[in-house]
């Protein structure tokens, strides 16, 4: 007989954490049991279409145990990259919930460890508004507070605008959730303000918002970057609750040291970024101007794809990544001579193939430039084809990107609704039947059947 499997366990006498930027956070004591899924009756309930309604179960045995076990899901429960039906779980595990990506972290960490570790994991963050989600999760789930928020520092203005907000998406201003006066003091005496009784302190008791909310106590930690302050780290407790532990200030006090300093770099970077997009946005326009007839072709066709991919029910990432390729998606025409890409009538095969490298010149164009990075396989595939017969690659089928079959879509219907010299518009009833008509051919059915859900959408987008 073979020995049995070893197994790891995860001994957490307080229970687990489970954290993900922008969910629900997953709080388990030992002998307790929660589901996790879309449906209201789920313990947890994540919206998020990726999940099924009933989609895991985690438990914390009485000794200590975590396990997490696939409730039936659609799309599968993955631990540290392996689909599993059970598993046991260790703090550090990541796990994956169709797809959404959670953190386990054990309820047993004290701040300096849990400091460390957050540390360690902030730094690798790029994006901005990411690392802003995990840096008021991680704070979160340490400080414990009943509302938390991050706002920055708008260096044109000095407003401070909140960034990121728990729960997700309750305020906009500072003035809907805390006290400016407090807050501002804390930037201004460039240390921790902490208030135990709300209701005792001049700078918060005549706060509307701190009166409706019943804060009870409140914690303002400004993150002071090499240049200057960046913003502050709020969170408060209602009345029914202790105020902060002496811990968890001093944890929040070190904690925003290192969070200023990796988000002052997140934050550079971001505005690099935005810079160069921009940059590159108008290129792309320059390109449609070029040809009167095509003006405006980018901004239609990424119009068309948007609306596409919200229907077809695809994350917020790839609606972002989608928006990108669909402004850039004929970026490489910059290369294309203009005798070609301004000829008053259809393309002869000499022409066509000066102008088809258009989706390889912009490919190599972009290639280096991180941020834009999952925008290149549409901007390179969305001349491809669903029987395999397109353009650079002659890929087929699933093969093609699933953002660059959007694109395509959406590129061939502006292109059939647009006027050219040699021909008129096309009707939308007509360009529609063309959809149809090549679909499982040119086109991916299941996008032409998103476009019959859009049509109405689609027609007021169409140039007049």
């Amino acid at each position: 007989m073979s020995a049995a499997p070893s197994v790891r366990y995860s001994h957490c006498a307080n229970g687990v954490v489970l954290t993900s930027p922008g969910r629900p956070t997953i709080h388990l004591t030992p002998g307790v049991s929660k589901t996790v899924g879309r449906a209201d009756d789920a313990d947890v309930v994540v919206d998020e279409p990726s999940l099924s309604r009933l989609h895991a179960r985690v438990r914390v045995a009485s000794t200590g145990v975590v396990t997490i076990e696939d409730a039936g899901s659609t799309n599968g429960v993955f631990v540290n990259g392996t689909k599993r039906q059970i598993a046991t779980v260790t703090a550090g595990d990541s796990i994956r919930l169709g797809a959404v990506e959670y953190r386990a972290m054990s309820a047993d960490d004290s701040p300096a460890d849990a400091l460390i570790s957050m540390s360690l994991e902030i730094m690798a963050f790029g994006d901005l508004q990411a690392l802003l989600d995990r840096v008021l999760d991680r704070a979160k789930a340490v400080l414990e507070p009943d509302r938390s928020a991050i706002l920055l520092i708008d260096r044109a203005t000095g407003a401070l605008h909140p960034r990121a907000v728990r729960p997700p998406g309750a305020y906009q201003t500072v003035s809907e959730f805390a006290s400016s006066t407090a807050v501002r003091e804390a930037l201004a005496s460039r240390d921790v303000l902490v208030v135990h009784d709300a209701s005792a302190d001049a700078r918060l008791r005549d706060a509307v918002s701190v009166r409706r909310a019943g804060v009870g106590s409140t914690m303002c930690v400004p993150l002071l970057g090499r240049a200057g302050a960046i913003g502050v780290l709020y969170a408060d407790r209602t009345e029914v609750r202790q105020p902060f532990a002496p811990e968890q200030i001093r944890y929040a006090a070190a904690f925003a040291a290192h969070a200023a300093a990796a988000l002052e770099t997140a934050q550079l970077y971001d505005d690099r970024e935005q810079h160069f997009r921009l940059t590159l946005e108008t290129l792309a326009k320059a390109i449609d101007a070029r040809d009167r007839y095509t003006a405006g072709h980018s901004e239609r066709v990424t119009a068309y794809a948007l609306v596409l991919a919200r229907s077809m029910r695809l994350p917020d990432a790839d609606i972002d990544i989608v928006r990108r390729a669909g402004v850039l998606h004929d970026i490489g025409k910059v290369g294309v001579p203009d005798r070609v890409l301004l000829k008053p009538g259809p393309l002869d095969a000499d022409e066509r193939a000066l102008i088809e490298p258009h989706t390889t010149i912009g490919f190599e164009m972009l290639r280096d430039l991180p941020f834009l990075r999952d925008a290149l396989p549409a901007i390179r595939g969305h001349h491809e084809r669903w029987d395999g017969r397109g353009y650079p690659d002659r890929l087929a089928g699933d093969d093609i990107h699933a953002h660059a079959r959007i694109l395509a879509v959406a590129d061939s219907f502006d292109a059939m609704t647009s006027a050219r010299p040699y021909r008129s518009a096309l009707p939308f009833a007509e360009a529609a039947r063309r959809l149809h008509a090549d679909s499982g051919t040119q086109f991916d059915p299941a996008v032409v059947r998103a476009f019959d859900r859009v049509g109405a959408r689609w027609r007021t987008l169409v140039p007049a």
